[in-house]
């Protein structure tokens, strides 16, 4: 089971994003402005089908943590994935696994807009997945990314408290006041 999640992100928008959490003429700019730079072949019902994926995950999640869930959740991949170039997010936050609150955390095995157009559609809270990494055959198709490159099939993460992600970025430095009084 790796040690460490990492959350891609684009430095000049900020960590910890959710794009189904902007109006809907504020994700259409986002999703142009990603077809335009990075991203071509985005299907026009992306958001669409980001959101209804979207509900689908908070309803499985809510259930699978046994709590109700108010907020869009920040999206990370199992393992370092920090290595993988992606210019539409080309920043990476890697943090420990263990700092963020186990209550408040699922997976999916794969992309989660994928899974949850999947006949067999699952959440998986922390400790099953920890379970399933005891049993490698039940993960051995989902690669961990290293320094020799991504895989194309991962392992997601949700995690359901965007504040205890926030509270781990780094802090910008104070600049230190040059007048004297």
């Amino acid at each position: 089971m790796p040690e460490v999640v990492t959350h891609r992100y684009d430095p000049v928008h900020g960590a910890c994003l959710n794009l189904c959490s902007l109006p809907d003429d504020e994700a259409m700019q986002v999703l142009e402005s990603l077809r335009g730079k990075s991203r071509p072949n985005l299907k026009p019902d992306y958001l669409e089908r980001r959101r209804a994926a979207e509900d689908w995950l908070l309803q499985a999640a809510s259930c699978a943590l046994k709590r109700p869930l108010g907020e869009k959740p920040v999206y990370f991949f199992l393992g370092d994935f920090s290595y993988c170039a992606d210019p539409s997010r080309p920043a990476a936050l890697v943090l420990p696994l263990s700092s963020l609150p186990t209550n408040s955390i699922t997976f999916t095995l794969g992309d989660s807009m994928h899974v949850a157009e999947q006949p067999g559609r699952k959440v998986w809270k922390l400790e099953e997945i920890d379970e399933l990494f005891g049993r490698s055959e039940s993960v051995e198709g989902f690669g961990l990314s290293d320094r020799s490159g991504c895989q194309s099939q991962f392992i997601e993460m949700q995690v359901w408290e965007r504040t205890s992600v926030l509270a781990q970025l780094p802090q910008p430095q104070a600049s230190e006041s040059t007048h004297k009084s």
